[in-house]
């Protein structure tokens, strides 16, 4: 029989049955590293995905906390992406690589929520409620504009910082959480390098390339 390049191919298989079942004893090993690997995977294309669509918005319409948070989301995208070579291979570290990622996301989520905050301005919620225009036909009604403006001093400093405040706690849960899987993952990164001979652990590497 012929190989790809012309050569012959025995065969005879070069490892035994013993080796086999090393081989298979690794796989399932295996399983729930390969699992937190796919998981980062789409984690990683998700997170990319989400960074490159903001981008637009920030070179159309820049500023400090937007170019902060979309290169962060960026960054973060691409170590979860090596971080997902990493568990594939089932590299030593993998698993808390993958995981301070992911407390690192939660901190670029929370910088932008609290610089939004902070930069709040009643203001410029009016502006952006009220067009020049409709404000100019309510200077014929007074009171009813003192009404809206009084209004809009009242709710929406609960409205914005209620609304932030929820994306940092469902940010926290939900990245908190991919944290705590991804950390609870070394345990089987650590017993599958541990217990599977090297050249064992090559052929998984070498038939993923």
């Amino acid at each position: 029989m012929k190989n790809g390049t012309g050569g012959d191919v025995s065969e005879a298989s070069p490892i035994g049955e013993r080796e086999w079942g090393l081989v298979r004893q690794a796989a399932v090993r295996r399983r729930k590293v390969k699992r937190a690997a796919g998981t980062a995977r789409s984690s990683a294309i998700v997170t990319l995905v989400i960074g490159l669509l903001a981008l637009p918005f920030v070179v159309v319409s820049p500023s400090f906390s937007g170019v902060v948070v979309v290169a962060g989301i960026l960054v973060v995208g691409v170590r979860e992406w090596k971080g997902y070579g990493k568990m594939r291979r089932a590299e030593m570290g993998a698993a808390s690589y993958l995981g301070w990622n992911q407390v690192a996301l939660v901190g670029v989520i929370t910088f932008y929520c609290l610089f939004q905050m902070a930069s709040f301005s009643t203001e410029e919620v009016k502006s952006a409620a009220i067009s020049p225009e409709a404000r100019s036909l309510l200077a014929t009604m007074p009171g009813m504009a003192a009404d809206m403006d009084r209004m809009i001093e009242r709710l929406a400093p609960y409205v914005v910082y209620g609304f932030y405040s929820l994306v940092i706690l469902v940010s926290a849960l939900a990245q908190g959480a991919m944290a705590v899987y991804y950390f609870s993952r070394r345990k089987y990164v650590e017993t599958f390098n541990r217990q599977t001979p090297e050249w064992v652990r090559r052929v998984f590497v070498e038939v993923e390339r």
